[in-house]
């Protein structure tokens, strides 16, 4: 695990949300409902996105015993792409189509066969292709209802707050320099809007 091992760069969140008495029950509810699941032609043929055991990213039968480390919740998240190159996925619909025009002796496809035979030259490429796998983690100490998040920003970050929301059903807000200041104008009462505050200039 990078945070273990020193290698743990983060997106800070804080749980804007009152923590319920039973949160408990809620993680040993949801995460197995919320946990990966293998990319299936059926289900979910591109992409699948879900929790796994911090410390062992193929382990995704998750128990309490597993993600609550005193304080602290610790789980992975794993992501599963697949991706079919448009240029090949082009030629090997025009290989069909022509296929398809032999079959008929040369009357001609309508849009509708077109597009069903495409659809069906990409699940058979996806299905033989391999996913792109991406693993992140996620630190949550529940004392201070403070999120760590290992990475920086991009789908990975909404995918993340997706996730955790649907999960768990606590809401997330991150914690920048912004959201900082705002909280301590409310905290001190000031009648002071952020965007009214200008730089200071230092000579």
């Amino acid at each position: 695990m990078a945070l273990l091992s020193g290698t743990f760069t983060f997106k800070k969140f804080k749980i804007i949300d009152e923590l319920p008495g039973n949160f408990k029950e809620t993680l040993v509810q949801n995460l197995p409902r919320h946990s990966f699941r293998e990319i299936s032609p059926q289900t979910n043929p591109e992409l699948s996105i879900g929790w796994v055991n911090a410390f062992q990213p193929i382990d995704t039968r998750l128990t309490l015993e597993k993600a609550l480390f005193g304080k602290y919740i610790l789980l992975g998240l794993r992501r599963d792409k697949k991706n079919v190159a448009a240029a090949l996925l082009r030629a090997q619909v025009s290989e069909a189509v022509r296929a398809q025009l032999r079959e008929r002796r040369g009357k001609k496809l309508s849009r509708e066969d077109v597009n069903t035979l495409r659809d069906t030259v990409r699940e058979k490429m996806l299905a033989a292709v391999s996913p792109s796998t991406n693993f992140y983690e996620m630190v949550w100490n529940y004392e201070t209802q403070e999120v760590y998040f290992s990475a920086q920003g991009g789908k990975a970050v909404d995918e993340f707050v997706e996730l955790f929301e649907e999960t768990f059903k606590l809401a997330l807000e991150e914690t920048n320099l912004a959201s900082r200041t705002e909280r301590y104008i409310e905290e001190k009462g000031l009648s002071l809007e952020l965007i009214d505050i200008e730089p200071a200039r230092f000579v």
